[in-house]
């Protein structure tokens, strides 16, 4: 088995902050951009209304803007998604939609895991989880998965990143952390935030382990999903977007090689990856411009922050006028 030198961990630590900054100063701008493109698209209209302008709107952002309605929140839920609700219920002008807050509109995931202690702790299971599950031949029974260092630099600053998808195209998070170490809540129609104690990390522990074997991408999914010029140990699925109420895209974390004959033999390695791969099952299919399968977490964020650079606007108009589901001949 082939090995690469990896950066210390303050060097590599220091690599995946700046990544993650990147990351969300480009998401956030794209995001915003489309917002503000729409709105001119929509202005020129000259529509007579500020609620028919809003109405145009609600397809990209898929809520009911500027409709007020009960508060759906019960007291204790999440902070994000009780003040987006809020903002989106409230808004009375489609000039503001473009300052309006979003929980995703960076892309990022809170981090969760704060401490060494508990980001060890969900380090660990997963390396002893896809040991145990990895796929190996009778005389590779030394060959043993390692720990995913790049993975725990990363979910010291995000739990995983999240497209907010204004333009409907069903991309997939990438949500590696299925436990958490803190909680905020909201109250509801009030300002507090509460920090709810830590779980106890012991339990924390076992949950995380039967969400990891649930998660686990099994031999009939490598053999029928995911890309076939890829050779797969062991991975787990790190998320699912949606379209049409479809299946439409699926990330994972994967610890593979590739099938390639190219200038980089690195790519022979055997390597902890993340692979973003189409749910139909033809793969490997082209995403933003490229095969989306990354030999580093900061390579993937360069990639997924860069969705406006290949926008397809006739194509974006038609998806965002589909109905949230409908069969599988109307896709």
């Amino acid at each position: 088995m082939a090995h690469t030198t990896r950066p210390s961990a303050p060097d590599a630590d220091e690599i995946m902050r700046l990544a993650v900054e990147r990351f969300r100063t480009k998401m956030e701008s794209s995001n915003r951009q489309f917002l503000q493109d729409r709105i001119d698209e929509i202005e020129a209209m000259k529509l007579p209304t500020e609620e028919e302008k809003l109405e145009k709107m609600r397809p990209y952002w898929r809520s009911n803007l500027g409709i007020k309605g009960e508060d759906p929140w019960n007291d204790c839920a999440p902070v994000g998604p009780v003040r987006q609700s809020g903002e989106e219920r409230n808004i009375t002008r489609l000039a503001d939609v473009k300052t309006l807050y979003h929980q995703y509109m960076d892309g990022i995931q809170p981090p969760t895991l704060v401490s060494e202690e508990w980001r060890q702790m969900y380090l660990e299971p997963v390396q002893s989880v896809c040991n145990e599950a990895a796929f190996r031949e009778e005389q590779e029974e030394k060959f043993e998965i390692p720990l995913c260092h790049e993975l725990g630099s990363f979910i010291k600053y995000a739990d995983g990143v999240q497209d907010p998808d204004f333009r409907r195209s069903g991309i997939a998070p990438f949500e590696p952390v299925f436990v958490s170490e803190t909680k905020d809540y909201a109250l509801k129609d009030h300002p507090t935030v509460l920090a709810l104690p830590p779980p106890d990390i012991n339990v924390a522990r076992e949950a995380l382990k039967d969400y990891l074997q649930y998660y686990l991408c099994d031999e009939n999914f490598i053999d029928g999903i995911v890309d076939e010029d890829l050779e797969v140990r062991v991975g787990f699925l790190t998320g699912t977007g949606c379209r049409c109420g479809h299946d439409e895209w699926h990330s994972a974390y994967l610890y593979c090689r590739r099938f390639v004959e190219d200038s980089n033999p690195s790519h022979k390695d055997w390597a902890w990856r993340v692979v973003v791969f189409h749910a139909d099952g033809e793969n490997p299919t082209e995403l933003n411009g490229r095969y989306p399968r990354f030999d580093s977490i900061p390579e993937f964020l360069e990639w997924y922050s860069s969705w406006l650079e290949h926008a397809d606007l006739d194509q974006i108009r038609k998806d965002v006028m589909k109905p949230e589901y409908d069969s599988d001949e109307d896709r």
